[in-house]
């Protein structure tokens, strides 16, 4: 794979939700990203259902207070269409899209529209949606790891 930047999921991705801290490896993998000369950018998607009594603004000063910050040239944070999102991000990086990563724990989201634009994806089957198999809709991601540090062995 000949990846130059990696577009990656906040919430259960990078962010544990339920102890509400970064996951322990996520500063690993994104340390070693950075050293890879990887260009990065982070998205999230907002929604009552996933993230009762939080607002973006909220989820916006999670993100920029945190230590991870520093390794994203893009934080980008919304309630509405996470795919406009990963458009924003692809124009700004202005690569060709199959040499961007999209690395995300939802099918539904991250993975489904990596496929749908031909992006490699990694789905990180982990925590509240590891269940939510792909489906033909969604398309099934490039890979599945279990913990975000099996990456290092896909990049």
């Amino acid at each position: 794979m000949n990846i130059k930047a990696i577009i990656f999921d906040w919430a259960r991705t990078l962010f544990d939700r339920d102890n509400n801290k970064e996951f322990t490896e996520a500063e690993e993998v994104l340390k070693y990203c950075q050293g890879k000369a990887y260009r990065m950018a982070v998205v999230s998607l907002v929604t009552a259902k996933n993230d009762p009594g939080t607002t973006m603004e909220d989820r916006e000063k999670e993100m920029e207070q945190s230590p991870l910050r520093k390794y994203f040239e893009m934080a980008l944070v919304t309630d509405g269409d996470k795919d406009k999102l990963f458009d924003q991000v692809v124009a700004h990086f202005n690569v060709p899209r199959d040499r961007i990563l999209i690395v995300d724990d939802r099918t539904v989201r991250g993975i489904k529209y990596g496929n749908k634009h031909g992006h490699p994806t990694v789905w990180l089957q982990k925590g509240k949606f590891a269940d939510e198999l792909p489906s033909e809709e969604m398309g099934q991601p490039t890979h599945i790891v279990s913990e975000l540090i099996e990456l290092l062995k896909i990049i």
